[in-house]
């Protein structure tokens, strides 16, 4: 036997024994990787980019993955300026194609060397755009990282953390729900739709406290402490029970003492959890605090017909402006709303104050802000909110039971 031959027969011992391990890793069992190889990856880019003399003035994380990345290999490096970007992608043709999110530019001082890292690279598309979004701005030494490659990939990454044939499960991918975003426009279609089907029917139901001392006194109590009366006691125990029917996943709660006094009559029927958040609380009204109607027309009342009319213009005496307490609830109602579908929660309940909830209402109405006052929010009022697609409904306002 000629060494040529010999050397094609090796050759062909180890293209077969590649075709068995890649068909092999194919079949294995769909793994979600862990914290713990995060970590290890890190250290092994860490270290090679150290092997090859390669210290960057700045890191660059591209997304969820690279933010992630990005603050683990500078804190090995004791600390090195971060900064996260992400991107945008269209489709035409059923072709993705990536665009910068951002477009941003650095000191030059920074821009000596740059770490390009993401979580993972399947097609390559992605740090492809940035790599030459950042060679044409004149950076000289830009190296990439990331912790995840598919070995089907083409783009050439300077550090890997870990490579394989099979697409897998990143540990920042918390949601059951999530749908990759590396997909054709046809498959990214197929997998929301589902996703989206998966998620209807989310149940908001936004509830002001029962009726306290202020109330009956006709007086400005907003972030003042005051206490239910008996009427407010039984108007909590009957929301109770309409809640316990509905099987309330958790419920929301401002941290004033009406409401949180409220919400705890609620969680002891249907013994879920409760979360306060101070981002439900009233209203602050200055100076009108813990006044009555009838003195705030004696004091202020020319202020008072122009805040009637027009209370976006015009406000009690260091209050709260109309645009904060919009941007607080706006907030929390943004956050809600995704903690619901990332969490799997199907019903809520938030117990808030009469403004602040007629200014969320307003909100989900696209009404001008001004006109909150024209809504009604009585106490122990429930509305009923159906979150369908990220899009709001709302069922019913004001509904006493």
């Amino acid at each position: 036997m000629d060494s040529l031959t010999i050397i094609m027969l090796i050759f062909g011992v180890l293209g077969s024994l590649g075709t068995i391990f890649y068909i092999l890793d194919l079949f294995k069992k769909t793994k979600k990787l862990t914290w713990k190889d995060v970590k290890k990856a890190s250290e092994k880019i860490f270290n090679e980019m150290a092997r090859d003399g390669f210290k960057p003035t700045l890191i660059i994380g591209i997304g969820r993955g690279g933010a992630i990345m990005g603050s683990l290999i500078s804190g090995l490096f004791g600390h090195i300026p971060l900064v996260v970007i992400d991107r945008k992608y269209t489709w035409l043709d059923g072709r993705r194609f990536d665009d910068l999110l951002l477009k941003i530019q650095f000191p030059e001082e920074l821009s000596e060397s740059v770490l390009l890292i993401s979580g993972e690279s399947h097609t390559g598309n992605t740090m492809r755009t940035y790599y030459s979004y950042f060679k044409n701005l004149g950076v000289k030494n830009l190296k990439t990282a990331t912790f995840f490659h598919l070995k089907s990939s083409i783009e050439k990454i300077d550090y890997i953390g870990i490579e394989g044939f099979k697409d897998l499960r990143m540990p920042w991918m918390i949601s059951k729900n999530y749908v990759r975003d590396n997909l054709s426009e046809e498959e990214f279609k197929k997998i929301s739709k589902s996703v989206m089907d998966n998620k209807n029917d989310r149940i908001i139901y936004l509830i002001r406290h029962g009726e306290t001392v202020s109330n009956f006194n006709n007086s400005f109590s907003g972030i003042t402490d005051v206490e239910l009366t008996e009427k407010g006691i039984k108007q909590a125990e009957r929301i109770s029970d309409f809640l316990f029917s509905e099987h309330i996943d958790r419920i929301y709660s401002s941290p004033l003492k009406r409401a949180k006094d409220f919400a705890r009559i609620i969680q002891k029927k249907i013994g879920t959890k409760l979360i306060i958040d101070q981002r439900l609380i009233e209203l602050d009204y200055g100076e009108w605090e813990g006044m009555e109607k009838n003195e705030i027309l004696e004091k202020y009342k020319e202020l008072y017909k122009k805040y009637t009319d027009d209370p976006e213009s015009f406000r009690p005496p260091n209050s709260e402006d109309l645009q904060s307490a919009e941007n607080r609830i706006t907030e929390f109602w943004n956050e809600i709303k995704f903690t619901m579908l990332n969490e799997n929660l199907k019903k809520i309940a938030v117990i808030t104050h009469k403004d602040i909830g007629r200014i969320l209402i307003c909100k989900i109405k696209k009404l001008p802000i001004k006109e909150y006052r024209n809504l009604e929010f009585d106490n122990g009022g429930i509305t009923e909110i159906k979150l369908e697609n990220f899009s709001e409904i709302i069922i019913y306002e004001n509904k006493i039971v």
